[in-house]
């Protein structure tokens, strides 16, 4: 399958008489379209006066056109040829004839309605009658009926001939899986694409390759060339058929299940291939699909693509088959198309198709004569109901499984959580306790109380290490203040401990944090504490249960609560 031009440009009368191959009268017409693709040619009645509001357009075509019975399906599809080429229209009456010039449809189409049969015709015009409202019931009837002539549309000459349809439609003929055919499937699952002037060029150069390469460098000539071939291209891509057929030959691992009477061959389903069309040095590696069309085939249950039931005396005569030919099959398939995508890939893009068999048929023997098994799309369908039962069966248990997952896990965590609440409640009561118990240390409460740290320094050792150390160091002591003196406050607990600072009140308890040093005082070593800050408690004992707990709530959050 390849591109076939689709001619626009005027043609003189004398050319158009020559070329056609259908009985239209040249003096009268005015070809707009043409494609042997679809084997169809398209008239404007009235020469080159044919451009009207309401047009009469006459479509000839082939008795093997793939358009036989749907030919109004072509109109809305070459919608940008009649804007180029009669943009008034708005309204059109349609002859359809076959290679003998009998007329077999009339109707009309409009521009409201996208080029679609128009509404009012589908409706109330006789001249829109199908096969089926004009053919005897009788199933016996196979003849071709001939349709009363159908009324005059108001702009039009009147129909001199009676519309006639043929009741038998043309079997789809599959094509052969080439790399031309793959890319004209791809641009009918892809219509965007030829919105892309790159790819409307690689597909025109499939049989235009020459003149391509004639028009390329001059600007003017390449833009006139591609406006050419663009509606050709359009309308070619809508003929491309979804059924393809090909053979490859394998040569297999062959294995015989005596238990089950299966024989083994392996997988029948090809490997996804890519194709590309040159024209050559340009692989039109940047347009859309980046020059490239890949096929991919639909995966299948093992049990229906690999294996074949070959009991007795068939799978016997099935091995010596292929030992002859050392174990070689020749394998013939027909396939579908069922969708289409791009696929983007960070430094790979190209438009994947994606096809379902519908006849697959497995040879072997020396003149590859000899059947091992033949899989109809009945069998196909059945396959695929399997395959989709066990995808539906496997995503219920791995639904099942990760359900189960899922709750072993959040069991799991809760387990954790109450083993991390006990730990941290047993933490926090044994935090409580030492606080609010009755071995409690009041530097400890004090020292909380003052900054939020436990900790503190024994204030009679802090003249010994100043000494030792030869100089002042940071300290944090629990005291009671006494009187002033000339040297500072001389706390009345512990003994023989001076603070200097002001804010400090007699017989008041503070906790300190500032610069210890010793010094001797009438002849003993005091400890001295330069108040750098200084918390003063409300008693020896600086913090109440409530507000123990409430530190301990701080450090540990989950904390249920005291215990007493």
């Amino acid at each position: 399958m390849g591109y076939r031009r689709f001619i626009l440009a005027p043609l003189m009368i004398s050319a158009v008489a020559l070329s056609l191959p259908f009985d239209v009268e040249a003096a009268e017409t005015k070809q707009i379209a043409r494609s042997s693709k679809l084997g169809i040619e398209l008239f404007g009645v009235g020469g080159d006066n044919w451009c009207k509001a309401d047009a009469h357009l006459k479509l000839a075509r082939n008795a093997d056109s793939p358009l036989v019975d749907k030919e109004e399906t072509l109109f809305p599809t070459i919608a940008k040829v009649f804007d180029a080429e009669c943009p008034q229209m708005e309204t059109a009456r349609i002859e359809v004839t076959d290679s003998a010039g009998t007329l077999t449809r009339d109707f009309r189409i409009a521009k409201a309605s996208g080029w679609a049969i128009a509404p009012e015709a589908a409706v109330g015009d006789p001249a829109q009658k199908t096969a089926e409202d004009v053919t005897p019931k009788d199933d016996a009837a196979k003849e071709i009926t001939e349709v009363p002539e159908a009324p005059p549309a108001p702009t039009v000459a009147k129909q001199e001939k009676p519309v006639v349809v043929e009741k038998k439609q043309p079997d789809v003929k599959p094509v052969s899986l080439t790399a031309e055919n793959v890319f004209w499937l791809a641009a009918k699952y892809y219509p965007e694409a030829l919105n892309d002037d790159r790819v409307i060029d690689q597909l025109a150069s499939i049989d235009g390759c020459k003149e391509y390469n004639a028009v390329k460098n001059n600007e003017f000539d390449y833009r006139d060339w591609r406006e050419k071939v663009r509606p050709g291209v359009l309308v070619s891509s809508l003929a491309a058929g979804d059924v393809f057929e090909f053979t490859l030959d394998f040569r297999v691992d062959r294995g015989y299940d005596f238990d089950t009477s299966m024989l083994d061959i392996g997988s029948f389903t090809p490997r996804a291939k890519t194709y590309s069309l040159t024209c050559r040095y340009d692989n039109f590696n940047d347009n859309v699909i980046a020059g490239k069309v890949s096929v991919s085939f639909e995966g299948l249950p093992d049990s229906f693509n690999q294996k074949i039931y070959l009991p007795d005396d068939l799978g016997r005569s099935a091995v010596d088959r292929l030992q002859e030919t050392r174990n070689e099959v020749h394998v013939t398939y027909r396939a579908r198309l069922k969708d289409g995508g791009l696929e983007d890939e960070r430094w790979n893009r190209f438009y994947k198709l994606k096809a379902e068999f519908i006849d697959v048929k497995i040879y072997t023997g020396k003149q590859k004569d000899y059947l091992l098994v033949h899989h109809d799309e009945a069998k196909f369908v059945a396959a695929r109901e399997q395959h989709m039962a066990e995808v539906r069966k496997a995503a219920e248990e791995q639904r099942r499984a990760e359900e189960q997952r899922l709750a072993a896990q959040r069991s799991h965590e809760e387990e954790l959580r109450r083993v991390q609440q006990e730990r941290e409640d047993a933490q926090a009561q044994k935090l409580y306790e030492s606080l609010a118990g009755d071995g409690v240390v009041p530097a400890k409460l004090a020292a909380l109380h003052h900054d939020g740290n436990p900790s503190f320094d024994n204030p009679y050792d802090i003249a010994a290490t100043a000494f030792s150390r030869g100089r002042k160091f940071p300290v944090r002591a629990f005291v009671e203040v006494g009187e002033r003196d000339s040297v500072g406050y001389r706390a009345k607990w512990p003994s023989r401990v001076y603070l200097t600072g002001e804010g400090l009140e007699e017989g008041d308890w503070y906790f300190v944090s500032g610069m210890g040093d010793g010094q001797k005082i009438d002849g003993a070593l005091y400890s001295v504490i330069s108040v750098d800050k200084a918390t003063k408690c409300d008693g020896r004992i600086c913090m109440n249960k409530e507000d123990v707990a409430a530190y301990v709530r701080s450090q540990y959050p989950q904390w249920s609560g005291a215990r007493e």
